[in-house]
């Protein structure tokens, strides 16, 4: 068991792991080390009592599973993937996780299914553990791509952060689009592609609405972010970046995005600029083609 305690300067900073540790008398002094620069909605703190199950990876990257004790064995797997995944995204991106520590933690009454907080994932914790001998093959599949969804926010949407929230389909459309690719690299067996084609007829049915509303929609005050949470920004947003990558060919669509990540590693971004480094690569008008699929809503057959 182990007290995860993550603390905040003044300023909101967050800070990582513990550099020094002294005791004077009853007062116990601890050095952390400074977080990167990021965006405050992605600091979390986390106190409590937690099993945990730890590795590494290749290049010395600690990664965690916390969970409530007597459930540590239930997050070998999650862990397993987060190690693997680390590796894999740090080759796709050509960027290596900026971090030296990652953190995911299983909660039980957690309201969304999981939340990418910088080096400290939190998860509902169907989301995060597995129990071989009693979950459904089902379960083990979602654990790997809400594991691998969350880890590509560590790129697309922590070391690059969206500019506003109008542009939270580069966020949460990359990431799900990204996460197939990692399980499928993982567990090619599960032939997953299947899978996000027959789970992508969500977006379209609501797509296929009155209501419904481009997959970029113009926010003007944060407490609109609410209403695009959803498939339309998930679902949608990840099938038109798989169709364009599929246009583009995988090799120029990485490149791309390695470029991309490399060049607003620790800034903001905007739709307009992930556009412009694949226009760059592929030599292909990729804005004119791409505004009429995220800035407008419904779709042919």
């Amino acid at each position: 068991m182990m007290r995860l305690i993550v603390a905040l300067n003044s300023s909101g900073r967050r800070f990582l792991n513990i550099l020094d540790e002294k005791v004077e008398g009853d007062i116990k002094i601890v050095q952390y080390q400074e977080s990167p620069i990021m965006s405050i909605y992605l600091v979390a703190a986390v106190v409590g009592l937690f099993d945990y199950v730890e590795d590494h990876t290749p290049d010395g990257i600690k990664v965690r599973v916390y969970c409530q004790v007597g459930k540590a064995n239930q997050g070998k797997f999650a862990l397993d993937v987060a190690v693997k995944t680390l590796g894999l995204y740090k080759d796709y991106f050509e960027t290596p996780y900026a971090l030296p520590k990652l953190d995911m933690i299983a909660i039980p009454d957690f309201a969304a299914g999981a939340m990418e907080n910088y080096g400290l994932v939190t998860y509902r914790e169907t989301t995060l553990l597995y129990d071989d001998k009693h979950s459904a093959a089902a379960n083990k599949q979602r654990v790997a791509t809400v594991v691998a969804h969350e880890l590509a926010h560590q790129w697309f949407g922590n070391l690059v952060t969206m500019e506003w929230w109008t542009h939270l389909w580069l966020n949460e459309g990359f990431a799900t689009w990204v996460s197939y690719l990692a399980a499928d690299g993982l567990f090619p067996e599960w032939k997953i592609w299947t899978q996000f084609l027959d789970e992508s007829t969500e977006g379209l049915r609501l797509d296929g609405l009155l209501e419904s509303h481009p997959i970029e929609v113009e926010i003007n005050h944060a407490g609109e972010i609410d209403e695009i949470f959803y498939a339309i920004c998930y679902r949608k947003g990840a099938s038109v970046i798989r169709m364009l990558q599929s246009y583009l060919g995988a090799k120029v669509f990485q490149r791309a995005l390695a470029k991309y990540i490399k060049k607003h590693a620790c800034s903001n971004a905007k739709t307009e600029d992930s556009w412009a480094a694949l226009e760059e690569e592929s030599k292909e008008p990729v804005t004119k083609l791409m505004d009429s699929w995220t800035k407008q809503k419904g779709f042919y057959t």
